[in-house]
C-alpha cells in the first residue's frame, strides 16, 4: 500500500507573501525511507529547493537518492496565510487533498528536513513550532547579533502579535453578541460601541455572558441612547 507524503518549502515572494511550494511523493513516504533520502541527499537549500519544485515522485530510493517518477506535474505553488498557524491550516488542507500519510517541510535555519504525521493541522502546529518553519512567519531575522533597526522590527512585531492576540479574543465576544442579538433593531450602532468598548477596555467585562446578559445590556444601551 502507498505510504503518500507531501514535501515542500516555504520561501518569500517578491510581494512578501510566504508561498509554499509542494512536491507529491506516492511510495514509502515514511520518514524511515523518504525522510533519510531527503535528508541524506537533499540536505543543502538548492538541493531542498529543487527537489520542493519536482511536482511528482513515484519513489525516492534512500540508498542513493534516485528519483523515480511516472509522471510530470509541476509542484504546487500555494500562498499562505501570515498567521503560523492559518499557514499551517492550509499546508494540512493541502497534504489531505494529497491523501498524504506524512509531511515534510524544509528549515533553512537549520538546513534539515522536519517530518509530521498527518494527525490533524494542530499536529502540524505543534510538530513545526520553535523550528525555522514557524520563524518565517514572525518577523525572524536570524543570526546572533541584530542592529538597531532589527531590535525595533521585532519589539513592533511582538507588539503587533500581541494586539492581534487581544482583538482575537474579542471577536469572540463580538460574534456571541451578533449571534444572540441578531435582527435587533439598529444593531449595528451598539455592536460599534461593543467593538470599541473592548479595544479600549479588554473583552473581559463581556467573558462568560449568557443570552439573557447580552439583551440586558443591549437594551440597557439603547434606553440610554434614546434618552438622548
Amino acid at each position: 500500500m502507498a505510504t503518500r507524503a507531501l514535501l515542500g518549502s516555504i520561501q518569500t515572494d517578491a510581494a512578501g507573501n510566504q508561498v509554499l511550494t509542494s512536491t507529491y511523493n506516492h511510495y514509502d513516504g515514511y520518514p524511515e525511507n523518504l525522510g533519510v533520502g531527503l535528508n541524506k541527499y537533499y540536505d543543502q537549500t538548492d538541493a531542498a529547493i529543487k527537489i520542493s519544485n519536482q511536482g511528482y515522485i513515484s519513489y525516492l530510493n534512500p540508498e542513493t537518492g534516485e528519483i523515480e517518477a511516472k509522471h510530470k506535474e509541476p509542484a504546487d505553488k500555494t500562498k499562505l496565510p501570515d498567521s503560523y498557524e492559518d499557514a499551517m491550516r492550509e499546508v494540512y488542507s493541502l497534504a489531505d487533498s494529497y491523501g498524504a500519510d506524512y509531511v515534510y517541510l524544509y528549515d533553512f535555519d537549520d538546513m534539515e528536513w522536519l517530518d509530521s504525521r498527518m494527525y490533524g493541522s494542530k499536529k502540524l502546529m505543534d510538530t513545526f513550532s520553535g523550528t525555522g518553519i514557524e520563524n518565517q512567519f514572525e518577523g525572524y531575522e536570524g543570526g546572533d547579533l541584530a542592529d538597531e533597526d532589527s531590535i525595533r522590527n521585532m519589539e513592533e512585531n511582538d507588539y503587533l502579535n500581541e494586539w492581534k492576540s487581544f482583538l482575537t479574543e474579542g471577536n469572540k465576544e463580538m460574534a456571541n453578541a451578533k449571534t444572540v442579538l441578531k435582527g435587533k433593531p439598529h444593531l449595528d450602532i451598539y455592536l460599534s460601541s461593543l467593538e470599541n468598548d473592548i479595544r479600549l477596555n479588554g473583552p473581559e467585562d463581556y467573558q462568560g455572558y449568557t443570552s439573557d446578559d447580552w439583551e440586558e445590556d443591549y437594551t440597557n444601551y439603547m434606553a440610554d441612547k434614546m434618552d438622548y
